[in-house]
């Protein structure tokens, strides 16, 4: 390990010791309304979500005291209020000023977008508790802010420990748009589907599954690949409106699909497509990372940073190039599927990963060191 890049605000004034004896930190998890674990239960067991608990944070409960933040009741009109000042705002404070309590008395707060964090750096505290602040849209919308906006963000941003974003894209652009801040790209990592076999169904014809609902999608792109690949099927996945409302060929089936569903289309599907539009998010890295891990063959746009985490494993495809994905894709589909394999545990992306360093980063945070396995693609440690 070596020094942290941000000793300067890794002094640490609650009451966790280090080294013989030492005490867990306290970790609150403020993520949007409706995401704590209650509700999260409740979607999963309608097959709307693939984990019990939201994006594998409570993995982190073996080396963390962890509070979750909760989805206070409201009524029509103070749901339509909060929301309201939450778009005006670009974060939810309503919702971040109702967990006041349990976010005070955090060593420190993970929170999973800007929607979170900069609600939390709003919040008038006398003792700050140290954020990690994960940022996803932020920097795609940064253009499009006003002078009076970029300032306010900016000064917010000021006052974390550290963000952190899922795209190296979105890093730069960060630490250039508001400099003299600590600014770390931290891999994503997603449960693995080993579990499944392929099962296509040689009568009916290759499958080329297309799942999402990001609005940088390109749906316009598949369905020109679509039209030009009439032997080969489509699934589209997905409740966009962007898509539903296209004239897709014959061979596409566009719409919603459950969690169940989605299992099998994994097991009988020939290639993944994630077709993209310029973003700096990384875009469709949860399907990226769930196709890798089910074994299936990979075609999509070469955008948001999505290199860091596919070079050498899927075919990239530069941005707009129909000629290009319908080649790769016929591709893919002509090469026979791989099974099922370890190579998200070998890169270190799968879920526990994930969890397992912002676990390190918090505790680099509150000790004033740093850790190299936050930041590299490869596995990590357990804590």
């Amino acid at each position: 390990m070596s020094m942290c890049p941000w000793t300067s605000r890794c002094s640490y004034n609650g009451s966790m010791q280090t080294g013989a004896g030492s005490t867990r930190p306290r970790v609150t998890v403020l993520l949007g309304y409706e995401q704590d674990p209650v509700s999260w239960r409740q979607r999963h067991a309608a097959g709307e979500t693939l984990d019990e608990t939201p994006y594998g944070y409570e993995l982190a409960r073996e080396w963390c005291d962890l509070t979750w933040a909760r989805s206070h009741d409201e009524s029509a009109l103070s749901g339509r209020v909060r929301r309201r000042i939450a778009a005006m705002l670009g974060y939810d404070l309503v919702h971040a000023w109702r967990n006041r309590g349990v976010l005070r008395e955090a060593d420190v707060v993970w929170t999973h977008t800007e929607r979170e964090h900069l609600a939390v750096a709003a919040l008038p505290f006398r003792r700050r508790p140290r954020v990690i602040a994960q940022s996803v849209w932020l920097w795609d919308g940064w253009p499009e802010f006003s002078r009076r906006r970029r300032r306010r963000v900016a000064r917010l941003l000021g006052r974390h420990s550290v963000e952190v974003t899922l795209s190296p894209e979105n890093a730069r652009i960060s630490e250039r748009a508001v400099p003299g801040r600590s600014v770390a790209f931290i891999p994503f990592g997603t449960r693995v589907t080993t579990e499944l076999n392929h099962t296509a169904h040689p009568e009916t014809g290759p499958l080329v599954l297309a799942p999402g609902n990001d609005v940088h999608r390109d749906w316009v792109l598949l369905r020109e690949v679509a039209v030009q690949l009439p032997r080969i099927r489509f699934r589209v996945a997905t409740r966009r409106p962007a898509a539903l409302d296209l004239d897709w060929p014959p061979n596409a089936d566009v719409g919603p699909a459950t969690v169940d569903q989605l299992r099998q289309l994994y097991a009988e599907c020939s290639v993944v497509a994630v077709p993209l539009r310029a973003n700096s998010h990384a875009s469709g890295v949860t399907v990226c990372l769930e196709a890798l891990g089910a074994g299936r063959p990979l075609v999509a746009t070469d955008a948001g940073g999505l290199v860091a985490y596919l070079e050498g494993s899927a075919t990239l495809v530069p941005e707009s190039d129909v000629a290009g994905f319908a080649s790769a894709v016929s591709e893919a589909v002509a090469r026979k599927a791989p099974p099922p394999n370890d190579i998200l545990a070998r890169r270190g992306l799968t879920q526990h990963d994930y969890v397992w360093r912002f676990v390190r980063l918090t505790r680099a945070l509150i000790q004033g060191t740093w850790d190299d396995a936050i930041t590299a693609v490869r596995p990590v440690p357990m804590p």
